[in-house]
């Protein structure tokens, strides 16, 4: 009976944070975020090169990317076709499925508590909310990096070797995938090393018990990293790609000071989690917290305990015990997992802190504050002899969760939803310009005023129609001559290059504006 009650509830749990994390993730995606701003639009574009017949692993476009997202977005684009929810709802799913595998591994790794806190913290945090909806192929790596630490957790106590056969082929297909998704996973690298060492210290028979299973997964990830070697072979400038140009070795950005750089950038990531986080709205709710501030406290006392625990079992030299080192492993796990995935952001120094490079870490981050409050669970209940202490205390928890949940809701849907800035963020202007280009369909007599850059949006929402417009340059525009039907279109960005343009041709007429809930004009149109 107890076992069947047990069952229910952990069936209970699950669907709650699978509703949490669809709500966050789904509700409004139609419309919020609004726009597609055009690095986005650019994965659209690379998307619509598979769907034409071009194939490869990496794709030169904005300095050069990853393609795995893009064929994922084709699939999208192929079944529902070409629009901005087409783009975000494959990172939407991606998020839930996030959420899923991050129950998953802390219930192995510990109990069943501690994995619907990490996951619940995940499931409503506003940052993975943030890139949950927004069309960045970086979603993807919190996703199949805690894949791959969950099918390597089953490779190493399953008891069948069919089974861990399996689970090492799965292993080693999501660290391999992960190469494909953006230049931050390349720290797994890193993480892999360092555990592989520890391991090494503290039992180095691990390594002769599942020599099969680990040769397998290596050679499961070299088959799946073989297409992406080669180009890189053919290609070696574009295996660095961007890094280089926002390292903290780049003398542009550290202006000869490479320590006091790396300081810096170490501050400013330290407090991201506690006070000050990405300006970006496309990354976060910009200038808010990257954690929650009740997340924010538990995982710094998380933090500490796990810490703790290494340091003492260390001090009493009880390391290298076998019981005790499985033990403690979970923590250096945990530590050395959470600090590598922060290395790309270490180590780059421009537009810190930058929630973007640093997603790697968002899984194992709600790791700490659900292991504090399972530790104050365990250490306060066997001492409890009243139920309805026991009860007030889980209504304590209960009320906790329920203000986290509301005031990241309050965050994404409330600031957020209303604010110009965000809008603007996503260029949502450029998803109305698209719009109009489409239902007007005259492309020899329709210019777009636009930047190269900020194109790339309208470039893919009117694909379907041949990009119907003549892009003209903002700094020349007001020497467009029009002739009878012609139309000139210009944009939130280049609205301000309309006086010129007005004073050259007097003679032409506003024949549409657009403005958007706030009041501000986001198209104006001139014609005869």
């Amino acid at each position: 009976m107890d076992v069947t009650k047990n069952r229910k509830l952990t069936i209970i749990l699950i669907l709650v944070i699978v509703v949490i994390a669809s709500f966050f993730r789904l509700w409004q995606l139609d419309n919020l975020p609004a726009g597609l701003f055009p690095d986005e639009a650019a994965n659209g574009q690379d998307a619509l090169l598979i769907l034409s017949g071009q194939h490869s692993p990496f794709f030169e476009r904005g300095l050069g990317r990853e393609t795995l997202y893009f064929y994922l977005l084709a699939g999208s684009i192929g079944l529902f076709g070409i629009g901005v929810w087409q783009i975000h709802i494959i990172s939407a799913l991606i998020g839930i499925l996030t959420v899923i595998v991050t129950w998953l591994l802390a219930k192995r790794l510990f109990n069943e508590r501690v994995a619907f806190l990490a996951s619940f913290f995940l499931a409503a945090s506003t940052w993975h909310t943030t890139l949950s909806r927004t069309g960045f192929r970086a979603i993807l790596i919190p996703l199949l990096s805690t894949l791959f630490f969950y099918f390597v957790y089953l490779a190493f106590k399953e008891s069948s070797r069919k089974k861990r056969t399996l689970f090492a082929i799965l292993a080693g297909l999501s660290l391999g995938l992960g190469f494909y998704t953006y230049i931050s996973f390349r720290a797994m690298i890193i993480i892999i090393g360092l555990l592989a060492i520890i391991i090494a210290v503290i039992n180095r028979e691990v390594f002769k018990k599942f020599r099969r299973e680990i040769v397998i997964g290596l050679i499961a990830t070299l088959l799946i990293l073989t297409p992406l070697i080669g180009y890189f072979i053919n290609h070696p400038d574009s295996f660095v790609g961007r890094a280089g140009y926002v390292s903290v070795f780049n003398p542009d950005l550290n202006q000869g000071d490479i320590l006091g750089t790396f300081f810096e950038v170490s501050k400013k990531t330290f407090w991201m989690f506690f006070t000050e986080g990405d300006l970006n709205w496309r990354h976060n709710v910009s200038g808010f917290s990257m954690l929650n501030p009740w997340v924010a406290f538990f995982f710094a006392l998380g933090f500490l305990y796990s810490l703790l625990i290494i340091s003492l079992r260390f001090f009493k030299r009880n390391l290298f015990q076998k019981e005790l080192s499985k033990y403690c492993f979970k923590y250096f796990f945990l530590i050395i997992w959470f600090l590598g995935m922060l290395g790309p952001e270490l180590l780059s120094a421009q537009a810190i802190p930058h929630g973007l490079r640093a997603i790697g870490a968002m899984p194992v981050v709600f790791f700490f504050p659900a292991l504090l409050l399972d530790f104050f669970w365990r250490r306060v209940r066997p001492s409890l002899s009243l139920k309805s202490i026991k009860v007030f205390l889980g209504l304590v928890l209960g009320l906790v969760l329920v203000t986290i949940l509301l005031y990241d809701y309050s965050l994404y849907f409330g600031i957020s939803a209303n604010s110009p800035r965000f809008y603007y963020a996503y260029r949502s202007d450029l998803t109305t310009v698209s719009n109009y280009l489409n239902e007007r369909n005259y492309k020899e007599k329709s210019y777009l005023v636009l930047d190269e850059y900020s194109v790339q949006t309208p470039d893919f929402l009117t694909a379907k129609n041949n990009q119907p417009y003549l892009l003209v340059d903002p700094a020349t525009s007001y020497q467009t001559e029009l002739q009878p039907g012609d139309q000139i279109v210009f944009t939130q960005s280049t609205i301000f290059d309309t006086k010129k343009f007005e004073e050259y041709h007097p003679e032409t007429k506003i024949i549409q504006r657009e403005f958007n809930q706030f009041r501000q004009e986001i198209m104006r149109v001139y014609g005869y």
